[in-house]
């Protein structure tokens, strides 16, 4: 804040400690209470007042010497011992990195340490990098040094404070003063430290002893106490602006200025309190902020770095990272329920995660597993994956329940070249080890076993299941207990085919001894109309046995919640006294628990379903909203289960009264959560449809029972309609083939699925064929079929730019689907072998005899005998008995003799002898292009 006044503030202070240090340079020798030289001295005030408290001392001979001049370097090594007294160490490098032009390793050594330390400090800056040691301290320099000093020992920035201060100047030759200096001379004045009587402050002067005992001796006895209590305040504040987590929508993909303003808040929330006003800005480095902290006058800098936390309410994909052959972690904001995406197998889930390959190398997610925190998914595919692919997600919830957003990116994976490792051996029971590996292996039962003491070891089965990673080994009762055993694999790959390394690589391990306590069945529990769960005293190797009486099937599965609880369910529903018959499980050490029977009394649900909330959702597919209903329990939904309603509805603030709606579908909204349905609404609301209307309904439903037969009685719901949105087309047309005509070398044909925008399809920019050059793009009719819409285009080359057979670089970009706003991802293939266009042609025909013509082609070529392929032209006429000429059957020909059907005359010869290629032709070279076809072919002889 700036002070309008004419006047100035006498406030300063500074320590004893300080003004010692500062003194040393003015009394460098012992001390005496009277000088022989300061008597009626300008100075005598502050040379007597600071030697009565110790402070100064004068010479040896009695005298203080006021008028002698001090040095730069008596200022530099004041300021080191000074610096070092305040806890500041010397840099370790002040000899070998000195800290000015003029100094050497060689040079005084004290004078070393206090350059380092000064220089480093800010103290002491020099002229132009030399400290000029001999030179006398100016007294601008001498204003600057004390400056510096002091706000270095009470963290003030007292030119910050002065300059913003409106008062009247004493000092009238500033403008000397170098602009370094000026502000520290104008600290001087505005405390009136310079004399205001004597207002030429001769800035290039030197500074003697005298004048320097009266700068301390004033700065010493003047006041400053508001800027020092707003320093502490502000230093306190600084102390805690550290490093830290900052929470900001979408976390580290955040806008910059969307950054900035959640450390601004992080900031503010830190130094509450402090009466601190703080200003952050964006520092030089990535994730570094700069804070100003200010109160008053006062003010400190802080330089902090920033990691961004997601916000609470971020739900969607941040980074899809591939991390070897077959294996991808989808990272996202914040925990994902792994009931959303995976199946209690670990399975992923339908229309949650997909991959799709634009460059042909198909595969397929199977599995996934959750981090622990939730927040990476890594995916496992059914076969190496490679070059690139568009990556879906959709449907996966929070643990909240809240959706994550539908995200699609394309990501790049390059070929595995790792090497797989075995990370570690893992005991499951005394009869089972687990051996895990870095990354998912192909198939592999080639392990081989050996006691540590090399003899041989029978009854160990396991082997390495294609795409797992890992393997289970089991040990029967063959296998000593009391030797180790080492398994050994050789020739063991990763799904790239990279050998496991070392190869061979090994284990060990060794069967347990059985733990001597059987497991035992301690409750059983009805869960369901159809459902009951078994819990165990621990944890089993396999599955039990169950039979409950009266129900011929039951299946079996352990619970995902607890690892000792195995859900049962049968078929019909559960009543009566039923005996539950639980035998055939074992523990983990192997110990066989014994068969149990327990009779239990089950309960037949009785209970209509009811209707416990209701949501209207917006189905990101195709735009609609429907109303979710959410049960009790689980319900059965028949082939044609419906719900009608009757109750009334607010429009634009008018009651309408009762109305009915009419019967609608009901639908699950996931094929494995049975308790929630949804109904579609703009079917069930029919002409009563209408955007932010607000209905109140008695819903009725027809074929909608629980699980045990009873049947859904009337639900009472509330809800406002919002609207359905039409969707903008964004389907992205994809390249299923690309093969070149088996009839033409000269056409190539793509096809799209689904059907294209013909602007986009047929423009030739879109396309490329190395070594080839495309003259222009047609288009054939869209082809629909139960699984598929595809279409062709037609790339038409040009004849012979094609030159050579091969595989090409084939690359199509730009083209979109039929209708639709939204470009096609770029497609490149490099596996798409080409035949060369280059047509075969005459390159002589030579009269050799009067009935004989011998045709050299300008490649090898293959005819079919019994053809007439060409016809004889006399004078540029075909001759009504002589018109074809037939070419004998043969492979890889390059010349060939026709036989005329008569011979020619000395006339016909005259009048100039020619062949015309048919129609019909079948000469081709061994890439299929059919012989070019000039207009004739002249016959020399």
């Amino acid at each position: 804040m700036t002070q309008q006044s004419s006047s100035k503030t006498k406030k300063f202070i500074i320590g004893a400690a300080s003004a010692t240090l500062v003194a040393s340079a003015v009394a460098p020798m012992a001390s005496a209470k009277e000088f022989k030289d300061t008597k009626e001295n300008t100075h005598e005030k502050a040379i007597d007042a600071l030697s009565n408290m110790g402070i100064i001392s004068g010479y040896p001979d009695g005298t203080f010497q006021p008028n002698k001049t001090l040095t730069r370097s008596d200022v530099v090594k004041l300021m080191g011992k000074w610096l070092v007294a305040e806890g500041y160490d010397i840099p370790k490098d002040y000899k070998t990195n000195p800290r000015f032009t003029d100094l050497t390793s060689n040079s005084n050594d004290e004078l070393l340490q206090s350059a380092a330390i000064v220089k480093d400090n800010g103290l002491f800056n020099g002229n132009n990098g030399r400290l000029l040691a001999s030179d006398n301290i100016t007294r601008e320099n001498m204003a600057v040094v004390l400056v510096r000093a002091f706000d270095k020992k009470n963290s003030t920035d007292l030119v910050s404070y002065v300059g913003e201060q409106d008062f009247k100047r004493d000092v009238i030759d500033l403008t000397k003063a170098k602009a370094e200096a000026r502000p520290a001379i104008d600290v001087l004045d505005y405390f009136d430290i310079t004399n205001p009587a004597a207002p030429a402050f001769n800035p290039k002067n030197t500074t003697t002893r005298g004048q320097f005992a009266t700068f301390l001796y004033k700065t010493m006895n003047t006041e400053f106490s508001k800027v020092s209590d707003d320093q502490a305040a502000v230093d306190s504040a600084a102390e805690l602006v550290k490093a830290g987590d900052v929470v900001v929508s979408g976390g580290e993909q955040a806008t910059d200025k969307a950054k900035l303003e959640a450390v601004q808040a992080y900031v503010d929330r830190v130094v509450t309190g402090k009466g601190v006003k703080a200003e952050v800005v964006a520092g030089a480095g990535d994730g570094e902020y700069k804070v100003i902290l200010t109160k008053g006058e006062a003010t400190a800098e802080r330089t902090m770095t920033a990691t961004f936390e997601y916000a609470g309410d971020d739900r969607f994909v941040t980074s899809v990272k591939p991390i070897n052959a077959t294996q991808f972690e989808v990272h996202f904001s914040t925990a994902v329920d792994a009931a959303s995406v995976l199946t209690s197998s670990g399975t992923i889930k339908e229309n949650t995660v997909a991959i799709s390959s634009l460059d042909g190398v198909t595969a397929n997610v199977v599995s996934g597993s959750l981090s622990s925190d939730g927040k990476v998914l890594t995916v496992t595919a059914n076969a190496p994956l490679s070059k690139r692919y568009d990556v879906k997600i959709k449907n996966i919830k929070t643990t909240n329940g809240k959706v994550i957003d539908d995200f699609t990116e394309m990501i790049t994976i390059e070929s595995d070249t790792t090497a797989p490792t075995i990370k570690n051996v893992e005991n499951l029971s005394a009869t089972q080890v687990r051996v895990k590996f870095s990354e998912p292996m192909k198939a592999f039962n080639a392990t081989t076993f050996k006691y540590e003491d090399g003899s041989a070891v029978t009854g160990i089965t396991g082997a390495m299941t294609e795409g797992a990673d890992e393997v289970v080994f089991t040990m029967d009762a063959n296998v000593s207990e009391s030797k180790r055993i080492v398994a050994t694999f050789i020739g063991a790959q990763d799904m790239a085919k990279n050998l496991l390394t070392p190869n061979p690589a090994t284990v060990t391990f060794q069967k347990g001894a059985a733990d001597g306590v059987a497991p035992v069945v301690e409750k059983i529990t009805q869960t369901g109309a159809s459902s009951l769960s078994i819990k165990f005293s621990e944890r089993l190797n396999d599955n039990p046995t169950v039979a409950v009486s009266g129900y011929p099937k039951t299946a079996v599965s352990r619970s995902t919640d607890d690892p000792t609880v195995y859900d049962v369910n049968v078929e019909g529903l559960l009543d009566g006294a039923r005996t539950v018959t639980v035998s055939a499980f074992s523990d983990l050490s192997g110990e066989v628990g014994a068969t149990t029977n327990k009779v239990i009394t089950f309960t037949k649900d009785t209970t209509a379903p009811k209707v416990v909330s209701n949501a209207v959702v917006q189905e990101k597919a195709n735009g609609k909203e429907y109303l979710e209903l959410t049960f009790d329990k689980n319900i059965n939904l028949g082939e044609r289960s419906t719900v009608s309603g009757v109750g009334s509805y607010v429009r634009n603030y008018v009651t309408v009264g009762s109305k009915n709606f009419d019967a609608t579908p009901v639908t699950y909204k996931e094929t494995d959560n049975k308790k929630v349905v949804r109904i579609e609404l703009d079917s069930f609301l029919g002409e009563n449809d209408f955007k932010a209307a607000d209905y109140t309904l008695d819903l009725t439903f027809n074929n909608v029972t629980s699980e045990s037969g009873v049947a859904t009685g009337t639900n009472h719901v509330a809800f406002t309609r919002g609207e359905d949105v039409t969707l903008a087309n964004d389907a992205v047309v994809g390249v299923t083939e690309v093969v070149q005509d088996p009839a033409d070398n000269n056409k190539v044909n793509v096809t799209f699925n689904p059907a294209v925008d013909g602007e986009t399809a047929t423009t030739l920019a879109n396309y490329s064929i190395d070594g080839a050059v495309i003259e222009s793009v047609t288009l054939k009719p869209p082809v629909t079929s139960e699984s598929a819409t595809t279409q062709v285009a037609v790339l038409n080359l040009k004849k012979g730019s094609n030159t050579y057979t091969g595989v090409r670089n084939i690359s199509i970009d730009n083209v979109k689907a039929f209708g639709s706003t939204k470009t096609m991802d770029r497609f490149l293939t490099n596996t798409v072998s080409l035949k060369e266009n280059v047509a075969p042609y005459v390159e002589s025909a030579v009269l050799t005899d009067t009935n004989k013509v011998k045709l050299t082609f300008s490649e090898a070529v293959t005819t079919i005998g019994g053809e007439q392929d060409f016809a004889l032209l006399i004078d540029g006429a075909t001759v009504a008995d002589n018109k074809q000429v037939a070419t004998s059957a043969g492979t890889s020909i390059k010349s060939v003799e026709l036989t005329l059907e008569k011979d020619v005359t000395k006339a016909n010869i005259a009048s100039g002898l020619s062949l015309e290629v048919l129609e019909s032709r079948n000469i081709k070279d061994a890439a299929g292009n059919k012989l070019s076809i000039p207009a004739s072919i002249r016959i020399t002889q």
